[in-house]
């Protein structure tokens, strides 16, 4: 939402038919005659690949809106501001376009396709890939660091060695304790009921003064977040280290409808990675937090704008659990957060390790 209203109130003329899609979107403009060839132009449209309830659009398989429904978009006070967080755009849209014009998202499968591909596709989902002269990612360019505290320590570590962080050579479990059973690394930072903003400073001191010699990305998880390594990496090999980046999933707050107030963040739990320029960049603007238990992931946020950062959305990384989302929307996940009302070892090995390269590896765990 937060950057489809500020792109269409920005449009210099409005066309009578407008697509929208990702970058990595498949596009087949050839079928677009077909599409509209039995529609009038004053026809009020909105159609799409329909999520939950078939209401909101995969943004991966693209939309369509018509001249009208566009002219509506236009009339909004652009003064006016998103209340409180931006979180889904697709979501958000919708519901926008909803209020605006009382229309409904027409869910149209044949022509935004996923899954199943047709010849009247205009879009089609993609995944993104690493450009083909990219060099893998070694496991020693990336370093990882858990925020965690003591009363976590036996629990929630145990999964992530169980699971995803067991093979990772590169790790450190940052607590407000020490323990060498584990190992967790004592930061000398209290824990924090909320926020551990003061927690996430420290990791980013230690990584630029102490653990990060030799890394390319730094990735700030939870203690209750799976990930998929593999996919992490061959995700990464798409970026340049030497470039400042942030890359995560990404919220937003305090929008105005023009785009120009407000800021994105990357947000925590579904995990956070980092160049190390961009961890110099900000540390420069912002060498502290104004308080201990302020938000971290929105003070990342916030020090970003000022040092010209940019967040960079990656739709894989997930700050819920996979019930939370459409199926259709879990395509080829990095990772989930939260073990809340869930079994996190199942969860694990069903949605982010390929069991191509390891037949054997889900009997064998359960």
């Amino acid at each position: 939402m937060w950057t489809m209203v500020p792109a269409i109130l920005k449009f210099s003329n409005i066309s009578d038919w407008t697509i929208i899609a990702e970058d990595i979107s498949d596009i087949n403009i050839g079928s677009f005659g077909n599409f509209v060839e039995n529609r009038l132009l004053n026809t009020v449209v909105f159609s799409g690949f329909g999520l939950q309830d078939r209401e909101y659009p995969l943004l991966s398989a693209g939309f369509i809106l018509s001249r009208s429904v566009i002219e509506t978009i236009r009339k909004v006070d652009r003064n006016e501001r998103w209340s409180g967080f931006a979180i889904d755009a697709k979501y958000e849209f919708s519901l926008l376009i909803h209020k605006w014009n009382n229309v409904i998202m027409e869910h149209n499968p044949t022509v935004f396709c996923c899954g199943d591909i047709f010849d009247t596709c205009i879009v089609t989902c993609s995944l993104p890939a690493p450009p083909v002269h990219a060099e893998p990612l070694l496991d020693s360019e990336i370093h990882v660091m858990i925020k965690t505290f003591d009363g976590h320590h036996q629990n929630r570590l145990s999964v992530l060695k169980n699971t995803w962080t067991s093979d990772i050579s590169r790790i450190e479990y940052c607590s407000n304790k020490e323990d060498l059973s584990i190992p967790t690394v004592d930061l000398g930072v209290g824990n924090t009921e909320r926020g551990h903003c003061v927690k996430t400073w420290a990791i980013f001191k230690r990584f630029l003064n102490h653990s990060g010699k030799g890394a390319k990305w730094l990735v700030v998880a939870d203690d209750d977040t799976l990930m998929s390594w593999k996919r992490l990496k061959q995700m990464l090999e798409m970026y340049d280290p030497e470039e400042k980046i942030i890359i995560g999933e990404r919220y937003g707050f305090g929008f105005g409808m023009d785009g120009e107030s407000g800021y994105d963040y990357p947000t925590g739990g579904s995990g956070m990675i980092f160049s190390q320029t961009a961890i110099e960049s900000l540390l420069k603007t912002c060498p502290s937090c104004a308080a201990d238990n302020d938000p971290d992931d929105m003070t990342i946020g916030i020090c970003a704008v000022t040092s010209g950062i940019p967040i960079i959305h990656e739709h894989r990384l997930h700050q819920a659990r996979p019930n939370d989302y459409s199926p259709e929307y879990l395509q080829e996940p990095i990772s989930f957060h939260k073990f809340t009302d869930i079994d996190p070892i199942f969860v694990y090995y069903k949605y982010l390790v390929d069991f191509d390269n390891h037949p054997d590896t889900f009997k064998t765990e359960l």
